[in-house]
């Protein structure tokens, strides 16, 4: 059975935010929507990069480096990574040739939900059972 530890302090992270900890080596991302605080994994499921550095709106979670979305409710990956769309602007040859390699390279890598961790608030403190 998984013991709830103190993560950090509510007034830590105010409505809206995020803050990421490590906790027993556990990399994790308190997040507080509305009021409401969830706790998941550090690391997209798409290529892992730092899920605090995205957005947070509502229950929704948007990695930075690709836009992948998450749900901090259930850890759901709800969408895969938007492509990048250099718009109307001509891109030099070496460039667009490196876009469409890295396309074809990005075709296997998959996008997988997130790992959600239990949470409760007592006196102040944000508990997450690992």
């Amino acid at each position: 059975m998984s013991k709830f530890v103190e993560a950090i302090k509510s007034i830590e992270i105010a409505p809206g935010g995020m803050k990421a900890i490590e906790v027993q080596g556990h990399e994790i991302v308190i997040c507080n929507a509305n009021g409401k605080f969830y706790a998941i994994q550090r690391r997209c499921g798409h290529m892992n990069a730092p899920l605090d550095k995205g957005t947070l709106d509502g229950e929704i979670l948007t990695c930075a480096m690709h836009c992948a979305q998450f749900s901090i409710n259930s850890g759901e990956a709800l969408s895969g990574p938007v492509p990048s769309n250099p718009g109307e602007e001509t891109l030099p040859p070496g460039m667009m040739r490196y876009l469409q390699n890295v396309d074809k390279l990005m075709e296997g890598v998959h996008t997988h939900s997130i790992r959600t961790y239990p949470i409760k608030v007592e006196g102040g403190s944000v508990m997450i059972a690992l």
